[in-house]
């Protein structure tokens, strides 16, 4: 969570009044709202070389950032009718359902805005959504759709990359998405923390490499820590294996 003083505090609720007040839109669209964060962390905080620096930080900064901005959204549109009460339970229920899923949609489309951000920020060269064999479609390609789909580039030089906030058992739908590099490391990027031994052992048997936010690495099991990238060491990797 990002620590703020006074000052911060009160920039901070200025720049979101502003942001709120200029929406044509009852929310905005995970990519806006992801898009906003990253400008209004950048207004209060003027640390963009930290992109470059520590990615990991700026990473979990505008995430924070961004959840801040979509909490003072939800009290701008709900806060009165909230405060005034629901005439039924089934109301009340109906409105929570509603709010709860509309948190859950935009998690996930907001940590690939972020990621794409750090990425552009690092001058990688990537794709987002390349379509490969059987209709699927991998996060991130590195370094790009065309690059894949060319049978004479060296597969070696191809980095595949999911983005899910939780992995839950989804980190298997990563396995087959493409097939380019069904018998190479599939890396993964995720927010959760503290992923039980059982379920590391068989991410390690199916070649899946995790990629956490720096802080985060020190919730997982210690035997396992080394072989986790943290963002940084992520990108220096795309760096050193891609080529245009």
């Amino acid at each position: 969570m990002i620590k703020k003083n006074n000052s911060v505090e009160e920039l901070t609720r200025k720049e979101f009044a502003e942001f709120i007040s200029k929406l044509e839109v009852d929310f905005p669209s995970a990519e806006k709202m992801a898009q906003a964060a990253r400008e209004i962390h950048e207004i209060i905080f003027d640390h963009s070389e930290d992109i470059v620096k520590n990615p990991d930080k700026k990473l979990l900064q505008w995430i924070d950032l961004e959840y801040e901005l979509f909490q003072s959204i939800e009290r701008a549109r709900y806060g009165e009718q909230i405060h005034k009460g629901f005439e039924t339970m089934q109301s009340f229920i109906d409105l929570a359902n509603f709010i709860l899923n509309r948190r859950k949609s935009r998690t996930g489309k907001s940590l690939e805005w972020h990621l794409s951000a750090i990425f552009d920020g690092n001058y990688l060269p990537y794709e987002s959504q390349v379509v490969t064999e059987a209709n699927k479609k991998p996060d991130f390609i590195f370094p790009s759709g065309k690059a894949y789909h060319d049978l004479n580039y060296d597969a070696d030089k191809l980095i595949v990359l999911a983005s899910k906030t939780t992995c839950k058992d989804r980190w298997r739908q990563i396995i087959n998405e493409a097939d380019r590099v069904r018998n190479k490391n599939k890396y993964l990027f995720t927010l959760q923390q503290g992923i039980s031994v059982q379920q590391l052992t068989e991410m390690k048997i199916e070649r899946v490499v995790l990629i956490v936010p720096e802080p985060h690495r020190n919730s997982f099991p210690e035997e396992f820590r080394n072989e986790i990238l943290n963002l940084k060491q992520f990108i220096s990797l795309v760096k050193e294996t891609v080529t245009i």
